[in-house]
């Protein structure tokens, strides 16, 4: 009768458990869900401010209208838009969101406008004088690379510190034709890798000193 009872208890333990470990995976899967949706919405607004601008200028090139103010300030805008996402994104991969697929269509999603933002800013430099914005593109490693945190770290300083520097991070590691491409053009060999002002590179780590002497 005893050992009747102790595996009735085993069997209900286990059952027990069993309903917690689903549960817990169920509402693990929902809160994913619901901040990518997040990251989602995020994206769709910043995609449409994209196209959007996109739009301006083509008119303002077709039209031969001339209104560099105008578009250093949607630029800059769309940066900070970019920068708020990024942070966004940053913040759920701390957290460790199970859904992989969906996770890396976030992020590829983000890298893509991060791309198109940074080249929209180098086509403005050509057709207008400088905004006086500093534009450092940052190549980090995901994997346990502490260079890439510290990295991180100088760069946000000096963002808080300079308030006219505009940081696009690229996820060096991540498998995407766009991201191969442009490392591909500026030879990153490494992470972490910085490109100041679409020329002067840096690989490896360098402090908050060291950058605020290459900015203009």
């Amino acid at each position: 009768m005893v050992n009747v009872f102790r595996k009735d208890m085993l069997v209900t333990s286990f059952l027990i458990a069993l309903f917690i470990f689903i549960f817990g995976f169920y509402i693990g899967s929902m809160v994913d869900e619901s901040r990518i949706s997040n990251g989602e919405e995020l994206l769709v607004i910043t995609q449409l401010d994209t196209d959007s601008f996109l739009t301006e200028k083509e008119f303002m090139n077709t039209f031969e209208v001339q209104d560099c103010s105008l578009l250093n300030n949607r630029i800059l805008e769309l940066s900070n838009n970019l920068n708020e996402i990024g942070k966004v994104i940053e913040k759920y991969n701390v957290r460790k969101i199970s859904n992989d697929k969906l996770y890396d269509q976030l992020k590829r999603k983000y890298f893509l406008l991060e791309i198109r933002a940074y080249t929209l800013r180098k086509q403005i430099l050509e057709t207008c004088e400088s905004d006086g914005s500093n534009i450092i593109l940052f190549f980090y490693d995901t994997q346990e690379n502490q260079e890439s945190l510290n990295q991180g770290y100088a760069l946000d300083s000096v963002v808080k510190n300079r308030g006219d520097v505009v940081i696009f991070s690229i996820d060096g590691g991540f498998d995407e034709p766009a991201v191969n491409s442009l490392k591909e053009y500026y030879n990153v060999e490494s992470e972490p890798t910085i490109i100041i002002n679409y020329e002067t590179k840096k690989e490896g780590y360098i402090n908050e000193e060291e950058i605020t002497k290459l900015l203009k």
